[in-house]
């Protein structure tokens, strides 16, 4: 990754971060399902196989009063890039738990890139929450993401994909 591409990087998750109107990045909300409990949405798709993410906390960078929390699943290896990234920040007018879908490519038919790794950067009032993979995965060219936190009036996202394109 070039040294410009770490500052632009650096840029965009210190204004996510940061929890100001610079932080809000605008996408197309109808590119992503919202999943109000992953049980029922397991019970809906029988045979689905859920994967949980690798969870941690990350010290120091979140805004006063919420936590930043990063998921990742794979691991970088030194042919592949960042293919995609997306990202949101939503409020809202009291605590309630948020459940977004989150899929790599977003438009189902596109052709992704073979992914080795995925991270996603959340921001939340409150540390629980779960990141599942329930279709597609690392070594495949599709993934999807189910992204929960409870309990939270704010609540952003960065979501980095990286892989191969072979």
């Amino acid at each position: 990754m070039s040294k410009y591409s770490l500052i632009l990087l650096s840029a965009l998750l210190g204004c996510l971060v940061s929890g100001g109107s610079a932080g809000t990045i605008g996408v197309d909300r109808s590119a992503f399902q919202v999943v109000k409990d992953i049980h029922i949405f397991a019970a809906q798709h029988p045979g689905l196989k859920i994967q949980a993410l690798e969870k941690q906390i990350v010290p120091g960078k979140a805004r006063a009063g919420s936590l930043s929390v990063r998921y990742n699943l794979g691991a970088r290896i030194s042919s592949d890039t960042l293919v995609f990234q997306t990202a949101d920040t939503l409020e809202f007018p009291r605590a309630q738990d948020v459940s977004v879908q989150l899929n790599y490519p977003e438009k189902s038919g596109d052709s992704g890139a073979a992914l080795s790794y995925v991270e996603l950067i959340c921001t939340q009032d409150a540390y629980d929450g779960n990141a599942y993979v329930v279709a597609g995965g690392i070594g495949q060219r599709f993934i999807s993401i189910v992204l929960e936190a409870k309990n939270t009036k704010n609540f952003s996202y960065q979501a980095l994909y990286y892989g191969q394109w072979i």
